[in-house]
């Protein structure tokens, strides 16, 4: 089938592609393989060159060549070819070219003389041996070039010089010839393409316009060409130095920059991505992480934006390991974490916990008002006074000074606040009588923390706590009961009716008659037993309500007979119940009372029974503990709490009988079941949060009263955990594994409080101004440093590097590391003067760790002030030497006019709440100075004056600080224009040659001195000849002006001027020997200078 534009047939492509075979003629085509794809048709011809044309086709006689296009088509002979073409398709009768065409088509021959065919068969056998050998030989030259060449990439020659030559030659008119022929072929090609839709004029203007070169890569630069004007090509190299200064600069900073934030900065910008589309909504927020402690509504994970870790973690185990051995004593942070939080102020600290922040979002907002921030000062006052106390090593009842704030409170505080405080001061015993440590009545730190701390439920240490807080929230709400007992006497005179000695059991008795008399003591369809004008067994029941058990009993014996008459036993039982410390009956007696409150029960009328009677039977033989209640007597919640630990007892469960164990684990089951009917998230209304609390803290939850007191009142809540850690009554979680977790839970399913993360969050509130305030909270870190194994050593990290993060925010150095007088003794400062509570024995560590740490930070900073203080303080004198030359050298290279540099003045220590009164000649005398020439005075006097100091500064940073010194005056001469001064005082620097005298010996020596000198002073040259100049020009113009106005010209001003002149010019010829190291303008400036002198 013939094409549309001549005869065609497909053609088998090496890449797939088919192509089509054109001829003049209508003989058919063979079909041919390409090397690229392209099937080419074969056109005839009548004679071909020996070089086919490079670029285009070739219209050429019948001739075989030697070598076919590169470029173009050839016109093979008929015969079979030595090698087949690679570029271009011949038919299969035809000889193929020893270097074939790369691209083009290769022409069909219709007819060729017989004769030249059998010449070329004739030669055929030669010519095949010696293209072999040379096609061999370029194969091997190839094939070492590509591994040899140093070009890389650059192809190898494959042909001769004069070859080459000779194909350059004939591009111009093989191009010609190619395009004449090809307009046929083009102009098709353009109806092809329009039909297709596509504009070739544009295309091509396109292709034109491209740039072949763009993929190339030259240097930015060119080099420059040699010049052999010397002032050019001193130009050049220091235009090259300069160019190559600043790219080593600018690598350096790169450098530089990338290592501060390798070693300062590490967010992990997934969790940072993450809490950012919590904050605005984009993702729903994980109530289970952390949230930041800037914004209380965000419930995600925290950082410093918070610290993060660089790979992934492991299980609970292995993380707890990784945080305790990662952390060192203020070195480097190896916490996860930031402790303290982000500084800021308000009630997000409330919210800072999932579990906390779920809480309070149902709950009622809170205030951060002024009454929040006094009652968080009155805290900090009685937190102060605890860490003195433990300094000093005296008893501090750390639980009543705690209840006194929040009674002042008023109503911003619940009041089962307060009791709650009561009934814990009754479980520990706290007795604020005793004087010291030694007094038996002294509740010591950290007592209880060895029996609350025993995971072993069976144990006799766990049985002893459990005992203790039966006994202890039972006499707290006796105590609480007989309180508002005789309050509510006091405020009924007339219904009390009291009269007589108020004893005791009047005052009941008067509690009594008002409750009669509401009619409030008992149902009106029950009568109640009345005995010698005293309803007895009401009496009986208040008596042991009130916790006078032994009141009861000798009220009972004093009416042995009228009591036998109403139970013959009773007497008995009370008598026995008084004497037990335990408060239980020996076997034979409980049966009985039991087998008698049965009876009773089961055969007495209705409401023929005195309820307080059965009351009393229930109290003291523990009747009926499936039925933990008493009817037909009106209670609250205080009196159903009392009356579980009234029945609750702590015995052997596997020798008491079934029906008979009621201990503080029932108590504590019952409790959570009414937290969860009762007080749900929300539903507790304002102040109603008291109740549940204060029931769990008479349960033993203490965990879990903090953690449903911080939903509410942060304040509170912390306050509340410190007293219950100080006491050891608390349970703190490892902060590798609490950390977006306010309440976790051990391996036994023991509740534990991030205790640590808690109080860092609290002073977020305050640390900013009362930075003292916070060091004495986060020091109470460390009261869990006692607990055995990593966890102890874990919880003594987090408090050292809670004071180290404290330091590096707040920078309040002379307050928290210490201070120095103007003789250079040392002022303790608040964290050294507490080493002994956050385990700090070796001073020397503290200096080593934090204080170089924080020294180094404020140096980054630009806080020079600081980082003098701070290196003075951790005695690395040399190095307070060295910051302080840099920092005098800056200054003093400020041009003259320009605003003077100022340091940023040290903040002196703050004469807060509970300190000394700084003394005289402290820091507000040496470091609190602005002015950096003024600070390099005070410190190279201070230690010019002591040996000590002396002998640990290089002489060099020495000798240094004076030059320094001296340059700093003689640049005030400068602005104050005391020209001959300033000269006088730059000359003896000897770092100029103004003594010269024209000797160009001197004058080297001094620019090559210029070499070791320190860098601080190397930088001053400039200015320094800038200044020199100045003052000699000037000073020229006043020995002048004198001269004019005297009228006659005196030797000696004459003298000194050429002296001047002379020192000029030794100037040039130094600055010149120097020039590319002078800055940008000074050498303008000189020659401008030397030129008013007189020089040139």
């Amino acid at each position: 089938m013939n094409p549309i534009f001549g005869g065609s047939k497909p053609t088998l492509n090496l890449f797939g592609s088919s192509g089509t075979t054109t001829s003049a003629t209508s003989q058919p085509q063979a079909q041919t393989s390409n090397l690229f794809g392209n099937s080419n048709t074969s056109q005839s011809s009548s004679q071909q060159p020996l070089f086919s044309s490079i670029g285009g086709q070739s219209n050429s006689q019948p001739q075989k060549p030697l070598f076919t296009s590169l470029g173009g088509p050839s016109n093979l002979p008929s015969s079979q070819p030595s090698f087949s073409s690679l570029g271009g398709q011949a038919t299969q009768p035809l000889q193929q070219p020893l270097f074939p065409s790369v691209s083009g088509q290769t022409q069909n021959i219709q007819a060729e003389q017989p004769a030249q065919s059998q010449q070329q068969n004739g030669a055929k056998g030669s010519h095949t041996a010696y293209f072999d050998a040379l096609l061999e030989k370029n194969r091997k030259r190839r094939h070492v070039g590509e591994e040899r060449s140093p070009f890389g990439e650059v192809p190898s020659l494959e042909l001769g010089l004069g070859d080459i030559a000779k194909r350059v030659r004939e591009l111009g008119s093989g191009a010609t010839i190619q395009k004449q022929d090809s307009i046929g072929v083009d102009s098709r090609a353009h109806y092809l393409l329009a039909a297709s839709g596509v504009n070739p004029g544009a295309a091509i203007r396109d292709l034109k316009s491209l740039n072949p070169q763009g993929s190339l890569s030259y240097d930015a630069q060119a080099r420059p060409g040699w010049d052999p004007d010397s002032h050019k090509y001193v130009e050049q190299l220091q235009q090259q130095s300069t160019l190559k200064m600043i790219s080593e600069g600018i690598s350096r900073a790169q450098r530089n920059f990338d290592a501060y934030l390798e070693e300062n900065i590490d967010i992990n910008w997934d969790i940072q991505r993450k809490r950012i589309y919590e904050h605005f909504g984009l993702t729903p927020r994980n109530l289970d992480m952390l949230p930041d402690p800037t914004n209380s509504s965000v419930a995600g994970p925290q950082g410093s934006f918070g610290r993060s870790t660089r790979g992934g973690r492991g299980g609970r185990s292995d993380r707890s390991k990784q945080g305790t051995l990662n952390r060192t004593v203020f070195g480097r942070s190896g916490m996860q974490k930031s402790v303290i939080g982000t500084p800021g102020v308000g009630p997000g600290t409330a919210t800072v916990f999932g579990e906390a922040a779920e809480k309070s979002s149902q709950s009622t907002p809170l205030q951060y008002d002024q009454t929040l921030r006094e009652r968080q000062e009155k805290f900090a006052e009685k937190v102060q006074a605890l860490n003195g106390s433990r300094l000093r090593e005296i008893p501090y009842p750390v639980l009543q000074e705690f209840a006194s704030v929040e009674a002042q409170a008023g109503g911003d505080s619940p009041s089962q606040l307060i009791d709650a405080y009561r009934a814990v001061i009754e479980i520990v015993k706290e007795n604020p009588a005793a004087p010291d440590l030694i007094d038996s009545r002294a509740v010591k730190e950290r007592q209880y923390a060895e029996e609350y701390l025993d995971e072993t439920s069976t144990s006799a240490k766990a049985f002893k706590i459990r005992r203790m807080i039966i006994d202890g929230s039972r006499k707290a709400l006796e105590k609480q009961f007989y309180s508002n007992l005789e309050s509510l006497v006091a405020r009924n005179p007339r219904e009390a009716s009291l009269g007589g000695i108020p004893t005791i059991i009047n005052r009941v008795r008067a509690y009594i008659r008002i409750r009669n008399s509401r009619k409030d003591l008992a149902p009106d369809s029950i009568e109640l037993q009345v005995l010698n004008d005293d309803y007895c067994w009401a009496l009986i029941f208040f008596l042991l309500r009130s916790g006078f058990v032994k009141e009861a009993a000798e009220y009972v014996s004093n009416n042995a007979g009228p009591f036998r008459a109403l139970d013959r036993n009773f007497v008995t039982w009370i008598t026995e119940y008084a004497r037990d410390p335990n408060r239980r009956l020996p076997r034979v007696q409980q049966d009985r009372i039991n087998a008698d409150y049965q009876q009773r029960i089961r055969i007495a009328p209705e409401n023929s029974l005195d309820p307080y009677r059965m009351a009393c039977y229930k109290i003291i033989g523990r009747c009926e503990l499936s039925k933990r209640s008493i009817d037909n007597i009106s209670q609250g919640v205080e009196d159903w709490m009392w009356l579980q630990f009234s029945l609750a007892r702590e015995v052997n469960r596997a020798e008491e009988a079934a029906n008979e164990v009621y201990g503080l684990e029932e108590v504590r089951g019952m409790i959570r079941e009414i937290g969860q009917r009762h007080f749900q998230k929300g539903s507790e209304g304002p102040g109603g949060y008291g109740t549940f609390f204060y029931l769990q803290i008479l349960g033993g939850l203490f965990e879990n009263a903090v953690m449903y007191l911080y939903s509410h009142s942060y304040v509170a809540a912390v306050h509340f955990a410190i007293a219950l850690d100080f006491y050891g009554l608390l349970r703190v979680a490892d902060f590798s594994i609490s950390e977006s977790e306010f309440l976790t839970y051990s391996t036994r399913e023991l509740p534990q409080i991030s205790f640590g993360r808690m109080i860092g969050y609290y002073t977020r509130d305050f640390r900013t101004h009362n930075p003292v305030a916070a060091v004495d909270y986060l020091t109470l870190i460390h009261l869990n440093a006692d607990l055995a194994g990593e966890l102890g050593q874990s919880q003594s990290s987090l408090c050292h590097e809670a004071l180290r993060e404290l330091v590096l925010e707040t920078q309040e150095f002379a307050q928290l590391l210490g201070d120095v007088r103007s003789d250079g003794t040392r002022i303790r400062g608040a964290i050294e003067q507490r080493l002994k509570l956050i385990g700090i024995a070796d001073q020397e560590t503290f200096l080593r760790t934090v204080t170089l740490q924080a020294a180094s930070i404020a140096d980054d900073n630009g806080r020079t002030t600081d980082a003098v203080l701070l290196y003075h303080l951790s005695e690395d004198y040399d190095n307070v030497i060295s910051i302080v030359n840099r920092v005098l050298s800056e200054a003093i290279a400020v041009d003259i006019g320009e605003e003077k540099l100022k340091l940023q003045p040290l903040k002196p220590r703050a004469n807060s709440q509970g300190q000394p009164k700084p003394p005289e000649g402290s820091s507000l005398s040496l470091t609190t100075v602005d002015d950096p020439a003024d600070l390099a005075k005070n410190m190279i006097t201070l230690y010019n004056g002591n040996a000590l100091y002396y002998q640990k500064i290089r002489s060099a940073s020495r000798d240094a600080c004076g030059v320094l010194l001296r340059i700093s005056e003689a640049k005030g001469k400068v602005e104050t224009q005391q020209w001959a001064e300033a000269i006088d005082i730059i000359s003896s620097l000897s770092l100029l040659p103004l003594s010269a005298n024209s000797s160009i010996p001197i004058i080297r020596s001094n620019a090559q001195k210029l070499n070791t000198l320190q860098p601080s002073i190397a930088r001053l040259i400039g200015p320094l000849l800038l200044w020199t100049m100045a003052c000699i020009s000037r000073q020229c113009e006043i020995l002048s002006g004198n001269n004019g106005q005297d009228g006659f010209e005196s030797h000696t001003r004459n003298m000194m001027r050429a002296d001047l002149v002379t020192k000029a010019k030794d100037l040039m010829i130094f600055a010149g020997l120097i020039k590319l190291r002078l800055g940008d303008g000074i050498w303008d400036a000189l020659i401008g200078g030397a030129s008013e002198v007189g020089a040139y």
